[in-house]
């Protein structure tokens, strides 16, 4: 039976991507969280270490903002490689050479916030997980373009723009929030870790 893992929020799971949507590399943290060794990680397309409940037009739309070198996030679940899971709230930013020619995409993970949310935890991972379970049984019985439309009529139905808009509906983040979550490390302060997570450990 699979078993849920939660990140530990000052450590860094990190993977590089690059405009072929190739992995470069992955921190050594992601590396011990999906139980592969640096070999056997960087030769897999990035879509085998997400779950299966995860749809294809969720990659297509992530693999949109690589191509276009956007800056986005996800909220994806993974799957390690002994089967167990977990989810990681994502952050995709294009980094640069010191000409200013595009370099390659950073993708970090961290735990989804235990504070800075709208509504309960469990209940946000319960909306997304109903939408993805709904896209994914669109995909098997009629085809992405079918899943695809029935997402956008989602986002319509709810008056978000985007998917991007939809994931930070459950987020009470400003930009600069973002960037500090995305950022924490070992060196940052407790009291700053507090503004996102409660004093319940789930991590």
């Amino acid at each position: 039976m699979e078993k849920e893992l939660f990140l530990d929020i000052r450590q860094s799971a990190t993977v590089k991507i690059n405009l072929g949507n190739h992995i470069e590399y992955a921190s050594p943290y992601m590396l011990e969280l999906l139980e592969y060794n640096t070999v056997e990680f960087v030769t897999q397309p990035p879509r085998t270490i997400c779950h299966r409940d995860m749809p294809d037009i969720i990659h297509d739309i992530i693999g949109g903002y690589i191509m276009e070198y956007k800056e986005g996030i996800a909220v994806l679940k993974h799957r390690t490689k002994n089967g167990d899971f977990f989810w990681a709230f994502t952050h995709y930013k294009p980094s640069y050479k010191p000409d200013g020619s595009f370099d390659s995409f950073i993708t970090r993970r961290k735990p989804l916030p235990t504070k800075k949310i709208t509504g309960e935890w469990e209940d946000m991972k319960y909306q997304i997980s109903k939408l993805y379970q709904i896209l994914k049984e669109i995909e098997i019985h009629t085809g992405a373009k079918a899943a695809l439309n029935y997402l956008n009529g989602f986002l319509e139905y709810k008056s978000y723009e985007t998917l991007e808009d939809y994931y930070m509906s459950f987020f009470n983040f400003n930009k600069d929030e973002l960037e500090t979550y995305f950022s924490i490390d070992a060196k940052t302060p407790e009291s700053v870790i507090n503004k996102f997570t409660s004093t319940i450990e789930l991590f």
